[in-house]
């Protein structure tokens, strides 16, 4: 187990070093190199615990320490996915107070342990007399409510973060961020299984503190490499500021203006349904809310409103539906008979079988193959 600690901090070192020399960083990439230095020294500080009860002590000012940088990785995991999901995301002072934990924790410790003497400190360690304390018992109450509150926060940001770019891209799956969200739900149960264990542990008392360290950092180190390796192929998805449509933002505009009366909506729509089925807008995999609005000769804002309101749909199902109706027609044709479902898909527009067949059985509520068996027998 400690090889891959070692492991770990290395590859954690590494990544660091290879997010900060990226050329044309952006504040994401910054804030994933951050969540792999937070591990690197999470990790690295907990083999040295373990190196020093191997080795006689050779390095006492190393004790008890990695426990407290467990602070700092849902806040680098919150800032990481806000600046993934925002054009244009800055620090602002008031984050700070995400840091506030770490720095309570870290100044507690200094001065109840890293000011003792060595001997002391050894005695300590070896003992475990530590987790008897009132601030070991709360570090590790507090370690796992931070964390996992973090992880959920991530879930609803990127739960968020899906719901807009539905309401301006017609193709998302490059853009949803979606490996994230799997990789939290994963790190979620990896972490609440090893605070479980610490917990328990207060409880019942049934493994050393050095076994369970060992264990959670050894999580730890094959998260990163996971982390490491989705984390550095996704792209920058980011919504330009003036898609990025708000319910209040776009409650201000109208207040502003004046107000669209019924018949002027009603016409708005009758033209924009007869352009979708001359122009045919759908059948271009790249469309977007602005670039349909462009065409219209209206804001995206004003386009999104119609959508969701007069039409009670998102962009994303809009476009789509034309898509699949497209679908229905040419899978029929005699011309296309020798193209298979998925060849016909893109020529309507879709550039992923994975996307086409969600969108087809979310709509029509059969696969594609069976929709269109079920046509040709009767």
């Amino acid at each position: 187990m400690s090889i891959l600690l070692i492991i770990g901090t290395f590859e954690a070192l590494f990544l660091t070093v290879l997010v900060v020399a990226m050329k044309n960083k952006t504040t994401s990439d910054l804030f994933l190199g951050l969540i792999f230095f937070v591990d690197a020294l999470s990790i690295g500080f907990a083999y040295l615990q373990y190196y020093n009860i191997q080795n006689s002590f050779p390095m006492p000012w190393a004790l008890n320490i990695g426990f407290v940088f467990m602070y700092l990785h849902g806040p680098a995991l919150w800032f990481y996915i806000s600046s993934q999901s925002a054009k244009g995301f800055r620090f602002r002072p008031y984050y700070l107070i995400h840091f506030l934990p770490f720095i309570v924790f870290f100044t507690i410790q200094f001065f109840i342990f890293a000011t003792l003497e060595t001997p002391e400190k050894i005695q300590i360690i070896l003992s475990e007399s530590f987790k008897e304390t009132n601030f070991y018992k709360t570090a590790v109450l507090c370690i796992g409510t931070s964390t996992i509150s973090y992880y959920l926060w991530g879930l609803r940001q990127l739960r968020e973060h899906r719901k807009q770019l539905r309401n301006h891209f017609s193709r998302i799956d490059d853009k949803d961020l979606n490996w994230l969200r799997i990789l939290i739900i994963a790190s979620l149960i990896t972490y609440g299984i090893n605070h479980l264990g610490f917990n328990l542990d207060l409880i019942f008392k049934y493994a050393s503190f050095n076994v369970l360290m060992m264990l959670s950092y050894g999580f730890a180190s094959i998260y990163i490499l996971v982390m490491g390796f989705f984390g550095l192929r996704q792209g920058n998805i980011f919504i330009r500021p003036d898609e990025r449509i708000t319910g209040l933002k776009h409650e201000k505009r109208r207040s502003d203006k004046q107000e669209v009366s019924k018949g002027a909506e009603d016409k708005f729509v009758e033209s924009l349904l007869e352009h979708m089925s001359s122009r045919q807008p759908h059948l271009d995999p790249e469309i977007t809310l602005s670039s349909l609005a462009s065409q219209l000769g209206v804001q995206s804002d004003y386009l999104s409103t119609i959508l969701n309101g007069s039409l009670n749909i998102n962009f994303f199902d809009f476009i789509n539906s034309y898509r699949i109706e497209e679908f229905k027609t040419q899978a029929l044709e005699d011309r296309n008979s020798h193209l298979s479902i998925i060849g016909i898909a893109y020529d309507c527009g879709f550039n992923s079988k994975a996307a086409f067949y969600r969108a087809f059985h979310k709509m029509e509520k059969v696969s594609p193959g069976d929709y269109i068996a079920g046509l040709r027998r009767k």
